[in-house]
């Protein structure tokens, strides 16, 4: 019986991961807008009452197959070193990140239009950044052995980590191509945080 439970459990995970790995393959190549349900329910091999078995909507599929990938950022959050910085944990992750998107530029441009641009996500992206500050706070104030509800230290961490990743792409967008890519201004970044902010050069 719990063979039969764990079968079941794996299949329905999979029929989850089939449609949100199709949501985001469709939004990429039409845009999220001209994607209907009806073409995602095809393209992940379902049927359209099984799509709506587990998502209310594309968008939900959507914000779940990013939610889905940045827990596995998280997880390797967790499995840093209990003694290292949590400064020098966050950098790493978000560096790693920024060092997948030199393979797969275009993608990640697509990714961020998709979720900016769109006007059915629109009323989702408060919602989703919300999320994401929540849940890599939880994971600081773990690491940190503070308490998110009362001390501030883990939210100002992760407001501070999580902008300076934002400004290091925003700032490597504006490069001529062929320069340095975000990476190399996450650690530029994390380098100046760790220094207080002070106006000096700092190695990146």
């Amino acid at each position: 019986m719990i063979e039969t439970t764990g079968l079941r459990e794996r299949k329905k995970a999979q029929t989850r991961t089939a449609i949100s790995k199709a949501v985001m393959l469709l939004a990429l190549d039409r845009g999220l807008d001209a994607v209907t349900v009806d073409d995602i329910a095809a393209a992940a091999d379902v049927s359209v009452r099984t799509f709506h078995n587990y998502f209310g909507s594309k968008e939900e599929a959507l914000i779940a197959s990013w939610r889905s990938e940045f827990e596995v950022h998280l997880d390797e959050l967790r499995a840093r070193p209990a003694d290292e910085p949590i400064l020098v944990s966050l950098e790493h992750v978000l560096a790693g990140i920024a060092a997948g998107t030199v393979d797969h530029p275009l993608d990640l441009a697509t990714q961020s239009d998709v979720l900016w641009t769109s006007t059915v996500m629109a009323h989702r992206r408060s919602v989703l950044l919300d999320e994401v500050t929540r849940m890599v706070t939880d994971v600081v104030a773990a690491r940190t052995g503070t308490d998110a509800s009362t001390d501030i230290y883990p939210r100002l961490v992760t407001a501070a980590a999580i902008t300076a990743t934002v400004t290091a792409f925003e700032f490597a967008a504006t490069c001529e191509p062929g320069e340095q890519g975000p990476e190399r201004f996450i650690h530029e970044s994390f380098a100046l945080l760790r220094a207080g902010l002070e106006h000096t050069e700092v190695d990146p």
